[in-house]
């Protein structure tokens, strides 16, 4: 017997942990006497809870769920979206340590510390709320459509157009495989494209679901609301201790699975065309090394003005504790981004043709693999691990709002009334991360756009760190030109008919044909190509033309071939800058486009900041900027008293580091490396080429 789709079994293990979830913010609630115990747990985090913090906010079931998303979309390629931070891990080492020494509350009063300004951390805190809340969609899109996926509907029990809607979906799958193979008719060309359209804009699914988005949203948010808004980071950080393990188990469950259901590694390999196995992408999608390569350096630069970056790092004891958390929680999740991606193929392997939408793939997989009680234990996995990211998200955005867009307006209140704002900023944040999830078509498309919007701040806070020379006037400059470039116009353009049917920003690249090596069929032995079957071959693949300036292009009416074209997303401002640079965009591959965009994200901050910088200067802040770079050479101390002690010792005398400096005599303030940096280093290192090893050899032995 099913209750809209769950067993009673699933009820009875669901019911009680969320209940459990509750209680544990309920008795942390008489604990919070202060703004630090609220948004940072009173700086007193050991590294038990500080690893599980940080594997629980990078660990979300979100990331599982768009991991098998990209992977049963893209193959392999797709994975380096979630598993790119692989190569970060040893700038994490260092990063941590100096959100920890500068000793703050959030990110935005980095500017304020710097600069003395107040108004440039009102921005901060206004375009990094805006950008968490982003987040917080695709978190909630994400679950939603996993649900769904688990609870769908007998076919029996759909209504008429819920069938209508089905029946075209297997139509248009049946013609997109004869389309990419080469084979489509050209009769039927037109209801391709015409279906084609249907499906981008997500009105034709392979099934229809139980789980309807209010009462998800509705129940989702509740719990998560109440835990967090009682108990703050306190109760976020022990609720992710249990939600961990949570964590572990829904990544790995459907592995055993999946391969019982497929009959072993030879039959899994069998269903995997080779051009998915193609680590580095095979040229038809975004994920190419090239790509790969500047995702990386925009994703270093971006999370260096994270939003979170203070409250994950500033809440440890001391900045060994930070560091040996912050990798541990980067790494652990690495290692289970690859067994997500493996879901991803299993969910390829077995359910292609019934899958509609790949954002559905987790959830599928788990609805068909999975008996009574152990679906149950998946569901509390997803709503754990999400939870465990979206507590201190919550936590750290209202430190954001309170101390940065309230106080400046709201003056000399009490710390319980600052906190009591923070728990209805809370609620507001929750509210609107629903009405983001509600309004995004797609969730790979956001996710993509995400490196380039953390530039925003990821490169002056980076620069902030280092460099004297930078100044406030620079810094303005690149936030509101960076911003208004980046974000504001992508979003509000296409908001314009004009300018989403414009025939320049609808255009799309050429279609090409490439050619893959795969294994040969009965076919091309028969026809010339091969002389045994399975022998590996270069085979014409095509690919379809793409969007250049928007995430997809579709005609406005599906029911007329002349029909105009229209963009469907975000309006790729980067791309349109690469234009006026003299790139051929409509010659270029999937993957030279998102190198393109991603290059120009990174460059463009810089061309502002040090030029600027260069040319202006920010009188009467020498005492200031002084005090901020031997804060920031002055190492944490455990115990709060003694720490505050050195730093005493270090405003009394700035020079008492200047030994320690890499460039003596320059405005930059790189330090040498201490015994436990280089360690740190190298052994982050290590484990980055281990999981790439790891990764590697697991595709050898498919393939």
């Amino acid at each position: 017997m099913d209750i809209l789709g769950f067993h009673p079994l699933d009820l009875l293990i669901l019911i009680p942990y969320l209940f459990t979830i509750a209680y544990i913010g309920k008795k942390i609630y008489s604990k919070i006497h202060c703004e630090e115990d609220f948004f940072l747990a009173g700086r007193s985090m050991n590294k038990f809870y500080q690893f599980f913090l940080n594997m629980g906010t990078l660990s979300d079931a979100n990331s599982a769920i768009r991991t098998a998303s990209f992977t049963f979309h893209k193959g392999l390629g797709g994975v380096w979206l979630m598993l790119i931070g692989v190569f970060t891990g040893p700038y994490h080492w260092f990063m941590a340590a100096w959100f920890r020494r500068v000793r703050l509350v959030t990110m935005a009063e980095l500017f304020e510390d710097r600069f003395r300004s107040r108004i440039l951390p009102s921005i901060y805190a206004f375009v990094g709320i805006w950008l968490s809340i982003l987040i917080m969609g695709i978190g909630y899109k994400a679950s939603l459509r996993t649900f769904q996926a688990m609870t769908i509907k007998p076919i029996d029990k759909c209504t008429q157009a819920e069938r209508q809607m089905v029946e075209a979906y297997g139509r248009y799958r049946n013609l997109d495989n004869d389309y990419k193979s080469g084979r489509l008719d050209s009769s039927l060309k037109e209801e391709y494209k015409k279906l084609d359209t249907l499906y981008k804009q997500g009105h034709i699914s392979a099934y229809a679901s139980y789980t309807k988005p209010f009462w998800f949203y509705l129940i989702y948010t509740m719990f998560i609301g109440f835990y967090v808004i009682l108990g703050g980071f306190k109760a976020a950080a022990t609720t992710d201790t249990i939600q961990g393990f949570l964590i572990i188990i829904f990544s790995v469950i459907l592995i055993p699975a999946s391969l019982i259901k497929l009959g072993g590694w030879g039959e899994f390999t069998s269903r995997i065309p080779d051009h998915m196995l193609f680590v580095f992408g095979s040229g038809s999608n975004e994920f190419a090394w090239n790509s790969i390569a500047a995702l990386v350096l925009v994703t270093m630069i971006g999370i260096t003005g994270h939003q979170g970056n203070m409250s994950l790092n500033g809440s440890a004891r001391d900045e060994l504790t930070a560091q040996i958390a912050n990798i541990g929680g980067a790494y652990t999740k690495r290692l289970l981004t690859i067994a997500w991606a493996l879901c991803g193929l299993f969910a390829f392997a077995l359910y292609r043709q019934s899958i509609s939408d790949p954002d559905m793939a987790w959830g599928i997989l788990s609805r068909n693999l999975l008996g009574p009680g152990l679906r149950g234990i998946m569901i509390a996995g997803i709503l754990g691990a999400n939870m465990s990211t979206l507590d201190a998200v919550c936590v750290y955005l209202s430190a954001l709002f309170v101390r940065h867009l309230y106080k400046p307006l709201v003056k000399n209140r009490s710390q319980r009334h600052y906190i009591n704002a923070s728990r209805i900023a809370i609620a507001c944040f929750l509210l609107l991360g629903i009405y983001v999830s509600v309004t995004t078509y797609s969730i790979i498309h956001l996710v993509k756009a995400l490196p380039s919007l953390n530039m925003i701040f990821g490169a002056p806070v980076l620069l902030l760190l280092f460099w004297k020379r930078l100044t406030l006037k620079a810094v303005y400059t690149e936030v509101i030109a960076c911003s208004i470039l980046l974000a504001f116009l992508p979003q509000i353009l296409p908001v314009f008919a004009s300018v989403r049917q414009s025939e320049w920003l609808t255009r799309q690249t050429h279609e090409q044909v490439r050619l893959l090596p795969m294994p040969a069929s009965q076919e091309d032995v028969a026809i010339g190509p091969a002389d045994l079957a399975g022998q590996r071959i270069r085979k014409p693949v095509i690919v379809p033309p793409a969007g250049i300036y928007y995430d997809s292009v579709v005609r406005i009416d599906p029911d007329d071939e002349t029909s105009a074209f229209e963009g469907i997303g975000r309006l790729h401002t980067e791309l349109i800058i690469a234009d006026l640079l003299g790139f051929d965009l409509q010659s270029m591959m999937p993957s030279g486009l998102l190198t393109i965009r991603y290059l120009i994200a990174c460059v463009l901050p810089f061309v502002f900041l040090i030029p600027i910088s260069l040319v202006t200067r920010d009188a009467g802040l020498e005492e200031t900027i002084t005090r901020f770079y031997v804060k920031m050479k002055t190492p944490v101390l455990p115990d709060p008293q003694e720490d505050a002690a050195e730093l005493e010792k270090s405003y009394a005398d700035p020079t008492r580091f200047d030994h320690n400096k890499l460039l003596p005599g320059t405005h930059w303030e790189f330090c040498k490396w201490t015994r436990s940096d280089t360690i740190g280093f190298f052994v982050s290192c290590l484990i980055t080429v281990f999981i790439i090893l790891f990764f590697w050899g697991l595709i050898r032995m498919i393939a």
